[in-house]
């Protein structure tokens, strides 16, 4: 660039005509960085959308308590059975919410009529968790169901009967040891009281047995302290998990 002399000693030099360059240097820069920022968007794989998607819609969705006392799950952050991380699976975890949500209404009326508060009910990443207190259904100690426990199994064998979705039936007690023999520890007491469950509504109401899965936990996933009697009657309990539906069984009529 030439130099630019002032036209008589002492005067201020005229004014470049080359500074409009800085201004147009910076659009520049400012417009590759718009391109380079909308093709990186462009580029975003479509998995980890997803997966982000359902982090939010998780979030959004956190466990909900439908009923009874608040209870301490950490298991409800399992992902629900048949759920993918992609756009599809999102949609699929929807209508499997929406499909518990519509038992828990149906179960909450029934308990309701029946004036049934000790009955808990909590959808979680599990499905629908259904609290059924030891008091309504045992004896201490026994794994045989009470006669008076039979109305409230048979509604719940109603309910069942309609939806197609797995159930998981899940044995608990305290923590005081047992030693009978026939129950020699708490997984014995546990795992029968489930079981016993079971064979109710797959004898007494023709149920499809593949649909239903036992297990006894014993003492070992408590849902309040042991500490004291009120938190031992809570634990002991058995649990049936309606599980949320796979892509396959949605696709089955009803």
């Amino acid at each position: 660039m030439p130099d630019r002399k002032p036209p008589f000693p002492g005067a201020d030099p005229p004014p470049s005509r080359d500074r409009w360059l800085v201004s147009y240097a910076d659009f520049i820069t400012l417009l590759l960085a718009f391109f380079v920022t909308m093709y990186s968007i462009t580029r975003l794989d479509s998995e980890k959308l997803a997966q982000a998607q359902l982090s939010i819609q998780r979030a959004l969705h956190a466990p909900v308590f439908l009923g009874g006392f608040p209870v301490e799950s950490g298991v409800g952050e399992v992902p629900a059975a048949g759920i993918s991380g992609d756009l599809a699976g999102a949609a699929l975890q929807e209508r499997s919410r929406a499909q518990l949500q519509e038992v828990a209404r149906e179960l909450q009326e029934s308990f309701r009529r029946q004036e049934l508060e000790e009955v808990r009910l909590l959808i979680t990443g599990r499905g629908l968790v259904i609290h059924l207190p030891e008091f309504l259904f045992f004896d201490s100690g026994e794994a045989v169901l009470r006669p008076e426990s039979r109305p409230l199994l048979d509604r719940l064998a109603g309910i069942l009967k309609k939806i197609p979705n797995p159930v998981a039936v899940e044995g608990h007690t305290d923590n005081r040891p047992i030693h009978t023999p026939q129950f020699p520890s708490n997984w014995e007491l546990s795992a029968h009281r489930a079981t016993a469950l079971v064979r109710y509504f797959i004898e007494h109401h023709g149920l499809e047995p593949a649909r239903f899965a036992a297990a006894g936990y014993g003492e070992y996933a408590p849902i309040a302290d042991n500490g004291d009697e009120k938190g031992r009657r809570l634990n002991r309990r058995v649990d049936i998990i309606i599980k949320p539906l796979t892509a396959l069984q949605q696709a089955k009529p009803l």
